[in-house]
């Protein structure tokens, strides 16, 4: 099986130096009995660290994933789910749609609108800016965000 790559943790679930069984892992969270998990890669959660409010994960394991965007496969790390539950104090309910590859162009894409949407509010552009704002006029409408053709042009 071929997964997509990640900069931080590769394509190949991570083994961890922990035991765990298939039904400690299974009971873990109530998510994990309907998907397709890596039982070896298994780490323990701190769970004082966690957002929840009823259930919390107390087992993180490498999980297969299909991306809602590119469909392809990845997995959703055992210490990535750490870092979103534990330091970024994401809510332990939520799950990872995407591969890492189309987040991110996700947050450019985000990023982009945003600043879009601050050089169309500035009232009194350079022509520096006004070039930035057509340059990210054009991206957006090729991704296919802007469809009106009249917001190519920085408001002349």
């Amino acid at each position: 099986m071929e997964y997509v790559n990640h900069p931080k943790y590769g394509n190949v679930p991570l083994a961890s130096d922990e035991e765990h069984s298939l039904e400690e892992i299974t009971n873990a969270h109530w998510r994990y009995s309907s998907l397709q998990f890596f039982p070896q890669t298994a780490i323990k959660a701190d769970t004082s660290l966690q957002n929840f409010r009823m259930c919390p994960r107390r087992i993180y394991v490498d999980i297969e994933e299909t991306c809602s965007v590119c469909s392809r496969l990845f997995i959703f790390f055992a210490r990535e789910q750490q870092y979103w539950f534990e330091h970024l104090k994401f809510y332990v309910d939520s799950h990872c749609r995407e591969c890492f590859e189309c987040r991110q162009v996700s947050k450019r894409t985000k990023s982009m609108q945003a600043n879009y949407q601050r050089l169309r509010e500035t009232a009194d552009r350079t022509p520096v800016q006004d070039a930035e704002l057509e340059d990210i006029a054009l991206a957006l409408y090729q991704l296919g965000i802007i469809k009106d053709e009249k917001l190519l042009r920085a408001g002349k």
